[in-house]
C-alpha cells in the first residue's frame, strides 16, 4: 500500500505537476500566438476592405474633379449661362448619374451654397439648412465625404452619404460638387468581407452610427448588446485618438466573453471600420486539447517524452508555422503564399480558415486590379460623347484584328464623317454641334451594335463584329441615313434637325489565310477612302468595301 502511494506521489510529482506546468506555459504561448495570428488576419481583411473603399472614394473624386473642371460647369459657377444651357447642364449630370453605379444624385453650388445645377432637383438630402454645416465639415480638405444622413422621401426614411469636392479655377474656389451616394455599396463590402466565425464587421461614421454591420449574411442595424453590457468596449473605443493611432486593435468583455476588435480610420470621412471576434471560442479549443492530453499522459509514465514531442509537433509548430508565414506575408505583401495544413484538427481548421482569407485577400487584389484597369479605360473615353477617343478605339481595333486573326470569323470597321458639321456651329451655336455630336454616337451604337470611338471633329470609327450585324450591314448603314431616324430633336423647341453622314465601311474576311498581316491603320486608311468616295458620290450616303484576302 505504500509502494502504491509512492508511486502515485512519484507519478504526481514527475509527471502531473511538469506536465501541468508545462500545460499552462504551452497554454500562454499557444493564447498568445493565437492572438497575434487573429490580430493580423484581421488587419489584412480590414486593409483589403479599406483599399476597397479608398479606391471607391477615389472614383467618387475623380468623378466629381471631371465634373468640375468641365469649361460648361466652371461657367455656370461664374453665372455666365443662360437657362437652356444650364438645363443642358442639368442633363449631364443626369447621364453621368444614370452611367455611374451607386450615385443618387449630383448637383453644384456656388460660393454661396447655392444651387447651380442638379441631376434630380427634388432630392432632400441637399437642403439649404444642412449643406452650410455639409460643407463646413470639410475642414479646408478638397474632398470629403461626410457622415451618414437621413431625409424622409416618399413617406420614407433614407440614408445616405454625400461626397463633397472643391472647384477651383487658378487657385480661386468657386464652388462644389456634391453626389449622394447609396449605402449598398458599403452593404456589399460587407457581404463580401471573410469573416471568421464568431466575428463581426462594423463600419461607423464620425458619429459613431451604423453604415455598414453584421456577418456576410446577417445585416444588423443595430447594436446586438445593451449599453450595459457594452461599457468595456465604450470606454476603451471613446479613449482611442484616432489622429494620433488611425489604426489597431483593443480587448474587451462582454458579459463573459473576451473579444479583440480591430480598427482603422477610413480615408476622406471621419468613418471607422471595426472587425471583432470573440476569443473565447478559439482559446477554448486549444486549452480543451491540453486537458485531453495531460489525461493521456496521467495514464502511463512513458507518454511524458512522447507528449512533449506530440506537442511540439501538433501545436507549438503549427502555430510557428502559421505565424511564420502570417510575418512574411507581412513584409513581403505575397497574397499567394498559404499555411500548410497536415491534419484536420482545431489548428488545421485554423489554418484553413486563415488561406481562405489570404485567398479572398488575393482575389481583392485581383478585383482592384481589374477595377484600376477599367477606371483606366473611363479616363480613356471622350468627354462629350462618351464613346472611346481616338487611341483608345485604334488599341481596341488592334486587339479586335487580332482575335479575329486567331479564330477566322469576319469584322467590319466603319469610318463616319457627318455632313456639313460646321454649318450646325455656324447656323446654331456650338451647343447644338455638340447635341449632335452626342446624337450620332449614340445612334452608331445603337444601330450598329458595335464598337463606336470618336477619331475627329466630327469623325467616328464604329467596329463590327457580331455576325448578325455584318449580315445587315446594307441595311444598318441605309438605317442610319434614313431621313426618318436620322434626325434629333434641339431642346428647348420643336425643331428637327438632319444628321446626314458619309460612310465608309469595309468588312474583312480572316476566314484561313485570308487578311494575313492586315494593319489596324491599313483597315482604317480603307474605310477613310470608302468614306470620301462616299462624300464624292454626293454625301448622306455609304460605300462598302470587301478585303477576302490582304497580302501587301
Amino acid at each position: 500500500m505504500n509502494i502504491r502511494k509512492s508511486m502515485y506521489r512519484l507519478i504526481i510529482v514527475m509527471i502531473v505537476v511538469p506536465f501541468l506546468m508545462f500545460s499552462l506555459l504551452l497554454t500562454f504561448t499557444y493564447n498568445t500566438k493565437l492572438e497575434n495570428a487573429v490580430q493580423e488576419s484581421l488587419e489584412a481583411v480590414a486593409n483589403s476592405q479599406l483599399a476597397e473603399m479608398g479606391d471607391f472614394c477615389s472614383q467618387q473624386r475623380n468623378n466629381l474633379n471631371i465634373l468640375g473642371s468641365m469649361d460648361v460647369s466652371q461657367a455656370a459657377l461664374r453665372g455666365e449661362l443662360d437657362q437652356d444651357t444650364l438645363q443642358y447642364l442639368d442633363n449631364i449630370l443626369y447621364s453621368r448619374v444614370q452611367a455611374t453605379q451607386y450615385l443618387k444624385s449630383i448637383v453644384l453650388v456656388d460660393t454661396n451654397h447655392h444651387m447651380i445645377a442638379s441631376s434630380d432637383e427634388n432630392s432632400a438630402a441637399y437642403a439649404d439648412p444642412e449643406l452650410d454645416a455639409l460643407i463646413e465639415r470639410m475642414k479646408g480638405n478638397s474632398f470629403y465625404i461626410t457622415n451618414t444622413l437621413s431625409y424622409q422621401q416618399n413617406g420614407q426614411k433614407v440614408h445616405s452619404v454625400i461626397a463633397i469636392a472643391e472647384i477651383r479655377d487658378h487657385g480661386k474656389v468657386l464652388g462644389h460638387a456634391l453626389s449622394e451616394i447609396n449605402l449598398d455599396f458599403y452593404d456589399n463590402i460587407r457581404k463580401r468581407a471573410k469573416l471568421w466565425n464568431e466575428s463581426t464587421f462594423y463600419l461607423l461614421d464620425g458619429n459613431q452610427n451604423i453604415i455598414s454591420a453584421g456577418t456576410q449574411e446577417d445585416k444588423r442595424e443595430t447594436f446586438v448588446t445593451t449599453d450595459a453590457e457594452r461599457k468595456d468596449y465604450q470606454e476603451k473605443y471613446n479613449a482611442i485618438d484616432f489622429a494620433a493611432h488611425p489604426q489597431g486593435s483593443f480587448t474587451y468583455r462582454v458579459g463573459r466573453n473576451s473579444y479583440i476588435t480591430y480598427y482603422s480610420n477610413v480615408e476622406y470621412t471621419d468613418w471607422h471600420v471595426l472587425l471583432s471576434v470573440n476569443m473565447d471560442r478559439f482559446l477554448s479549443r486549444g486549452q480543451i486539447s491540453l486537458l485531453l492530453l495531460g489525461f493521456l499522459v496521467l495514464l502511463c509514465t512513458i507518454l511524458t517524452v512522447l507528449l512533449g514531442r506530440f506537442v511540439s509537433r501538433r501545436i507549438v509548430q503549427p502555430i510557428h508555422h502559421i505565424s511564420d508565414t502570417l510575418n512574411e506575408i507581412k513584409q513581403n505583401q505575397d497574397y499567394s503564399l498559404r499555411i500548410r495544413t497536415v491534419r484536420k484538427d482545431e489548428l488545421g481548421t485554423l489554418a484553413e480558415e486563415i488561406n481562405g482569407l489570404l485567398s479572398f485577400i488575393e482575389t481583392e487584389n485581383e478585383y482592384k486590379t481589374k477595377r484600376e484597369r477599367l477606371l483606366q479605360e473611363m479616363a480613356q473615353k471622350d468627354a462629350l460623347t462618351q464613346v472611346y477617343n481616338a487611341e483608345n478605339i485604334r488599341r481596341y481595333l488592334s486587339e479586335a484584328i487580332a482575335r479575329h486573326q486567331l479564330d477566322g470569323t469576319p469584322m467590319a470597321v466603319l469610318f463616319v464623317d457627318v455632313d456639313n458639321f460646321k454649318a450646325f456651329n455656324t447656323d446654331y451655336g456650338h451647343s447644338v454641334g455638340d447635341q449632335a455630336l452626342l446624337f450620332i454616337a449614340s445612334l452608331l451604337v445603337r444601330e450598329t451594335g458595335g464598337i463606336v470611338g470618336r477619331v475627329g471633329g466630327d469623325e467616328f470609327l464604329a467596329i463590327i463584329e457580331e455576325q448578325e450585324r455584318l449580315t445587315a450591314l446594307e441595311s444598318c448603314l441605309s438605317w442610319v441615313n434614313d431621313s426618318a431616324h436620322s434626325r434629333f430633336v434641339l431642346r428647348g423647341s420643336r425643331e428637327s434637325l438632319l444628321v446626314a453622314c458619309s460612310i465608309g465601311a469595309v468588312v474583312v474576311d480572316f476566314e484561313g489565310d485570308h487578311a494575313v498581316g492586315v494593319t489596324a491603320e491599313q483597315l482604317m486608311g480603307i474605310a477613310d477612302e470608302a468614306m470620301y468616295e462616299a462624300k464624292n458620290n454626293g454625301k448622306g450616303g455609304y460605300v462598302i468595301r470587301y478585303c477576302p484576302s490582304y497580302n501587301e
